[in-house]
């Protein structure tokens, strides 16, 4: 990375052949106009940033406030315990209950797979069979195939002869 050339060429070949095009058609003017338009965006951003951590000032204010409040809500709350307690027995009901609900779940999935496979497996011996009934009919068919095929010669030279004779 010595090279002055070099190091425009790497650049250059790190944007996509749009962007290169792009950039060689613009004006070198208007290349520092983009340049500045960002260097103010940045400084706006800045800008920004700084307002937004002074008004964090004032929010943590607002929270430590908040805060004491707070710990007056939780000292009452602290007090009805026997609702807690109620709450957390309620809980515990509503948990026995969910999982006995999914042990019947599983037990039904379970039964309703089982189902499933036996379905499939006869499916599975029915295709069996029908390939093995295919084949048989197949063999028949080749073996009579011939002998119908003289039949129907024969049926065809008879016609042809009782057509002539009439």
């Amino acid at each position: 990375m010595d090279d002055l050339g070099n190091c425009h060429e790497f650049y250059s070949l790190s944007l996509p052949p749009a962007e290169r095009f792009f950039q060689k058609n613009r004006h070198r003017l208007d290349l520092l106009d983009d340049h500045i338009h960002s260097g103010v965006n940045f400084f706006s951003t800045t800008q920004e940033i700084v307002r937004d951590w002074q008004s964090m000032c004032e929010d943590i204010l607002e929270f430590e406030a908040a805060k004491k409040d707070f710990v007056g809500e939780r000292e009452a709350f602290n007090s009805e315990k026997k609702g807690l307690l109620w709450r957390v027995a309620d809980s515990e009901d509503k948990l026995a209950k969910e999982k006995q609900s999914n042990a019947n779940r599983q037990k039904d999935w379970e039964a309703a797979c089982e189902r499933s496979n036996r379905d499939l497996k006869s499916a599975c011996d029915e295709v069996v069979k029908l390939k093995a009934e295919k084949a048989k009919d197949s063999q028949e068919y080749k073996r009579l195939a011939p002998a119908h095929k003289e039949k129907e010669a024969e049926s065809q030279a008879r016609i042809a002869a009782l057509e002539k004779n009439s």
